[in-house]
């Protein structure tokens, strides 16, 4: 007996039926993996911007407060109530890590060359040693 190519008897209905359930969870599939891509890339994006404008002024940041604390304790000034030394062991661990990236010649995160960056960060320790002076003067 011949079969039509294109047969529509019941025994080819299933494996067609089959066959296009198949083909429907491969395109959602993709279209998940699609989708996931795109949010992962967007979210790295955001991130490397984030640490790209912010990490400068955190350096800073726990820079002074690095010295500043310390300095205002051996003042027998007021430190920042509770959270002194919550802010300090903070400012600490950032400023450490800092040191050790500079130390390994680590790539900047900034698009800046290795030198350059190094130089910022040592200048941020004197503008911070300067404020220090200043607080604890003023």
């Amino acid at each position: 007996m011949l079969r039509p190519a294109n047969s529509l008897l019941d025994s080819s209905r299933w494996a067609r039926r089959a066959s296009f359930r198949a083909d429907q969870m491969r395109a959602v599939t993709r279209l998940f993996r699609a989708v996931k891509g795109l949010v992962s890339g967007l979210l790295s994006l955001m991130l490397e911007l984030v640490l790209l404008w912010c990490l400068p002024f955190a350096y800073l940041t726990a820079t002074y407060f690095v010295l500043d604390l310390p300095a205002r304790w051996l003042a027998h000034r007021p430190l920042f109530g509770r959270w002194g030394m919550v802010v300090f062991l903070a400012a600490l661990a950032i400023c450490f890590t800092g040191v050790m990236r500079a130390v390994q010649n680590a790539e900047p995160i900034a698009p800046v060359r290795p030198r350059f960056a190094k130089a910022l960060f040592g200048l941020s320790w004197v503008l911070a040693l300067i404020l220090t002076i200043g607080d604890l003067a003023g």
